[in-house]
């Protein structure tokens, strides 16, 4: 009981250690990237922090995973290499397997919490994001439209220029518009004044007044000259708008399950995994621990990296093949995790029968014995020489 307690102790501050430098590292990304996006006018410079912490919430699910997969692992190697291990083993005849219940216990409210950020947690702060990212593309403040400017709207199909702007009202003066239409043709108008119009259903307007437009056709071999004394040209859609087309990975849960969405069966089983794949991960980093305190060579967290990158690359693998309509949910969340169970069993099976022979060692034996004979036969003739 006793030993137990220490475990669990030992295993929350490994995890909450391993999960405090990844979520640092994390966050110190997330901000050099957010910034990078800021400088290009993409979020508003008052909203970075906010941004920063949403960004860093999607993160959440993976970063709990590789957290428990680290403190099991890294909790019981130490006490393999500090042979605590056999007065485990010492301890009433128990086994290696007698770790998985105590490791258990640990995980399972860890893997709701993971099941909790995957399901809620990481697409609600998705949809913050673009939350965010849609109030600043519609805002109409200095921050987008400021005096000696060039501005971009509609995916850099409308170009603007002002020479002056009046803050508190909104007009501006001298303005050039700059607009490349679908078929080809090119616009150019120029007007002395001009201001900014939310009309009711939200969408914005830009309204030229005593101005001039120039006319290209698609061709470019003619021209058109117009005078108008009030133009209106419409900027970005409305925010009502935007937010009907949300991206799938921002819906909620509830949403995604009656969507129609082709790549509404691939989020679901993106946001389903996780959980197992904590599950999966902390009972793998049992036997990997594995270290002979006698031997200085560990290859438990190569092969813990190389599992963990091979588990991602997979889990993006099958959903983009759901995607696709190759496979459904359900198979491949066997074909992903059920390998990963097996290898753990495998693993199990090896440690706790360490003095027995082994079915894979005979087969490895009488695949490699032609090697071994030739190897045999070569150095029989360097000693004949």
């Amino acid at each position: 009981m006793i030993y137990r307690k220490a475990l669990t102790s030992e295993l929350s501050n490994t995890a909450g250690g391993a999960f405090t430098v990844l979520f640092s590292i994390v966050v110190t990304i997330g901000l050099v990237r957010i910034l990078n996006q800021t400088a290009g006018g993409r979020y508003d410079t008052g909203s970075i922090l906010e941004v920063v912490a949403y960004t860093s919430l999607v993160n959440l699910p993976a970063l709990i995973s590789l957290a428990l997969f680290l403190a099991v692992l890294m909790t019981l190697n130490r006490y393999w290499r500090d042979s605590e291990m056999f007065v485990w083993f010492s301890a009433g005849g128990l086994s290696l397997a007698s770790w998985i219940r105590p490791v258990l216990k640990f995980t399972i409210p860890i893997v709701f919490l993971v099941a909790a950020c995957s399901i809620v947690i990481s697409p609600w702060s998705r949809s913050q994001i673009q939350s965010y990212r849609d109030r600043f593309a519609q805002k109409e403040d200095v921050t987008k439209l400021s005096s000696g400017r060039f501005i971009e709207a509609k995916s850099g199909r409308q170009v603007f220029f002002l020479e002056q702007v009046d803050q508190e009202r909104g007009n501006v003066e001298t303005l050039l518009l700059v607009e490349l239409k679908k078929d080809g043709s090119r616009s150019v108008l120029t007007s002395k004044k001009g201001h900014l119009e939310t009309k009711p259903n939200g969408d914005r307007y830009v309204i030229l007044q005593d101005g001039r437009k120039y006319e290209t056709d698609p061709s470019g071999l003619g021209a058109s000259v117009s005078d108008f004394g009030e133009y209106e040209v419409r900027l970005d859609s409305s925010p009502t708008s935007q937010v009907s087309s949300a991206r799938v990975n921002a819906m909620p849960f509830k949403e995604l399950l009656e969507s129609k969405n082709r790549k509404a069966p691939a989020e679901i089983f993106w946001r389903l995994s996780w959980p197992l794949i904590a599950l999966n991960l902390a009972i793998l980093g049992i036997p990997l621990s594995y270290n002979n305190p006698r031997s200085l060579k560990y290859y438990g967290q190569t092969a813990a990296v190389l599992i963990f990158i091979l588990y991602l690359n997979g889990l993006s693998i099958f959903q983009t093949w759901i995607t696709q309509g190759k496979v459904g949910i359900y198979s491949a969340m066997l074909y992903m995790n059920v390998p990963v169970a097996l290898l753990s069993a495998y693993l199990f099976y090896r440690l706790m029968t360490l003095n027995v022979g082994h079915f894979d060692a005979r087969i490895w034996g009488f695949l490699t014995k032609p090697f071994r004979v030739a190897a045999a036969k070569r150095a029989e003739k360097k000693d004949k020489k």
